[in-house]
């Protein structure tokens, strides 16, 4: 079997990021164990457009093609279905993703695809193609978070989490080239091109209300080990030439003896390398010490997930984190090390008024950041303030492609979306437009490229409400 597996080029209102796909990665490298052949089509690489793909699926007879799907991208994976259709109607058309995992109910009926998986897909996907090969004999609902078809019913398997992540491997880094990607990294600012992002657990135990993660890969952290995440780092410093790694995980930091023994292992390797936390840690994880360690190991950027101004709305969104303290942590780090933090923040969560919005604002310039990212709350498809929401009846979304970064589905009871629009603009306006910040941010543009895209972003989300 030849296998395609494919991530669609994200709206231009939708991508805000293009770094290499693990997802896709993972999946290559599960299939190559066991035996497939497989290539990887991801639009977010320099130059891919839809005709591009079409060539690549007329050029090799594909057996199989994979489609990963974000709630943003939706309209784009059922053209790109319609189109592989077309081309061979025999094809095995599956699909996953994260708007696969958040609304696996609806999966089949949105997309006309011919199987979905939802979360983890490493175990499934092999599983289920040496069954349609006759070489696994095996009922559907054996396969590892399958979701399926049983005549009229969709039937989706159990969530059950993959204990072992060490065992998968490491992501196909030949069919995802860190060198093939635009200058446009997660978080805007970087100190050195390529770049590569990097997974070293799965998992989060927390229940923040407006995230979905846990239908993606579960509420138990599972780390890999230190053993394996330096056999990846090696191949991408000595191989790929990648001095820039982004570690993506939502906890990190919270696997104390996990961070500290990766930060020594890169020190005494002499690795000279710079590495960020685009996605934010747990501020309460951090401590002087293991601050220390990070930035000698090439740390220099930390996103903190404060979140909210307004201990009332942490709360709501079961953060179980004390506003005091974030402001003792941020502080810690500002005063112990030279690492630049990016504070993230929600504005428009449901329940919120406008005082709330305004000690966020407020937070946000009181505390040592360097860089605030304010986003509208977005109504993640599984998350517990959506579902709840879509139960009470409160909300109704037609246009799936709208859910993107700053565009408003909702709107809290006490605002309009006039109001709220301002008070977003009004909170960047006011944090950014501030002498240190604005030569800070100059310092760092890397490239006419990096500045382009920096550029690009800032337009999009100016004009994210037209």
């Amino acid at each position: 079997m030849k296998i395609l597996l494919i991530n669609p080029i994200t709206s231009e209102r939708g991508m805000f990021a293009a770094t290499p796909n693990l997802g896709l990665g993972y999946l290559a490298t599960a299939l190559r164990r066991n035996g497939f052949e497989v290539d990887v089509w991801d639009g977010m690489k320099k130059d891919m457009t839809r005709t591009k793909l079409e060539e690549r699926a007329k050029k090799i007879d594909y057996d199989v093609v994979g489609i990963q799907v974000y709630t943003c991208s939706i309209e784009e994976a059922q053209g790109i279905l319609n189109l592989i259709k077309s081309l061979n109607s025999n094809i095995i058309r599956i699909i996953g993703g994260a708007h696969v995992s958040g609304d696996s109910e609806n999966a089949l009926k949105q997309l006309d695809a011919d199987y979905a998986f939802r979360g983890e897909a490493e175990i499934g996907l092999p599983k289920l193609l040496k069954k349609l090969k006759g070489e696994e004999a095996c009922g559907f609902e054996d396969i590892h978070h399958l979701i399926w078809r049983d005549g009229d019913r969709v039937v989706c398997n159990p969530l059950e989490p993959i204990k072992d992540v060490t065992a998968l491997g490491i992501p196909s880094w030949d069919l995802i080239n860190p060198n093939e990607y635009p200058n446009a990294p997660i978080g805007a600012f970087v100190k050195s091109f390529p770049l590569a992002t990097i997974s070293c657990s799965r998992g989060c135990p927390h229940h923040c209300t407006y995230c979905a993660n846990k239908l993606t890969m579960g509420n138990v952290m599972r780390a890999r080990s230190k053993e394996s995440i330096i056999e990846e780092l090696d191949l991408l410093y000595n191989k790929y030439g990648v001095r820039e790694y982004q570690i993506i995980d939502d906890c990190f930091t919270s696997r104390r003896s996990l961070a500290v023994g990766v930060c020594n292992e890169i020190i005494n390797r002499g690795w000279k390398m710079n590495i960020t936390f685009p996605n934010g840690v747990r501020v309460e994880s951090l401590d002087e010490e293991l601050l220390k360690l990070l930035e000698r190991a090439g740390c220099y950027s930390i996103g903190m997930a404060i979140e909210s101004g307004s201990q009332r709305i942490v709360d709501h969104m079961k953060r179980h984190q004390n506003l005091e303290k974030v402001r003792e942590k941020v502080e810690l780090v500002a005063r112990a090390t030279k690492i630049r933090m990016t504070g993230f923040f929600i504005l428009g969560y449901p329940a919120e008024e406008r005082e709330d919005i305004l000690k966020t604002i407020k937070l946000a310039k009181e505390l040592p950041l360097k860089r605030a990212q304010f986003t509208i709350w977005i109504p993640v498809p599984g998350s517990e303030m959506t579902e709840t929401l879509k139960r009470e009846g409160k909300l109704n979304i037609t246009n799936l492609s709208s859910v993107v970064l700053n565009q408003i589905n909702y709107v809290p009871e006490h605002l309009t979306e006039d109001e709220l629009q301002k008070l977003l603009r009004r909170a960047y306006l006011e944090f950014y437009f501030r002498p240190k910040i604005i030569f800070g941010l100059l310092a760092e543009i890397q490239s006419f490229e990096h500045l382009k895209n920096i550029l690009r972003r800032v337009k999009r989300m100016w004009s994210a409400r037209d």
